[in-house]
């Protein structure tokens, strides 16, 4: 197995977290940046302030809706034969598709409420959304997300080099 992938359930979820709170910051501070007009102090407050709501839903949607879609999306357009990379970028496209979808008509909601005027920009807001998503996922969030679980990996086979030099020490006493 990949030691820059999780390697079960609890990874899975830092894995994601990293990746969806990266991503959720980037996105919500250029999304209300934009909507208010420019970087301000403000934006940057509101931004903050929207983010633990906007990480939460997206966190959700990704394991139980749009992470299970591109699952069997990828499975369908990959083989086993192909390359670790390959089924991470049909994973990734496939996702960032119905994450970008979703989270733009959530962040017009979160904006707007319950109005016309979400749907009206979503033509403008989502096409932007994707783009700058698919690249900021493919060369800065997934290189860190798979960074993170490298060093985590690391220091796991530290520690259980050193319990099994520290039982082997034990054993010849």
């Amino acid at each position: 197995m990949e030691k820059c992938m999780p390697r079960n359930g609890k990874e899975g979820l830092i894995y994601g977290g990293v990746i969806c709170a990266l991503t959720c910051i980037f996105m919500a501070t250029m999304n209300i940046c934009i909507n208010m007009g420019g970087v301000s102090g403000k934006a940057i407050v509101t931004s903050l302030k929207a983010f633990p709501l906007v990480f939460i839903i997206a966190m959700l949607l990704e394991m139980f809706v749009v992470g299970k879609i591109a699952d069997k999306l990828t499975n369908i357009f990959s083989s086993p034969t192909d390359s670790f990379n390959a089924h991470i970028l049909f994973r990734t496209f496939f996702t960032v598709i119905g994450m970008s979808i979703i989270m733009t008509i959530v962040g017009g909601i979160l904006a707007s409420g319950f109005k016309l005027e979400v749907i009206k920009e979503f033509p403008l807001g989502w096409p932007r959304n994707f783009c700058v998503v698919i690249f900021l996922e493919l060369l800065i969030v997934q290189p860190i997300a798979r960074n993170v679980m490298r060093i985590i990996h690391k220091n796991q086979e530290k520690y259980e080099t050193k319990n099994e030099t520290d039982s082997d020490d034990r054993l010849s006493v």
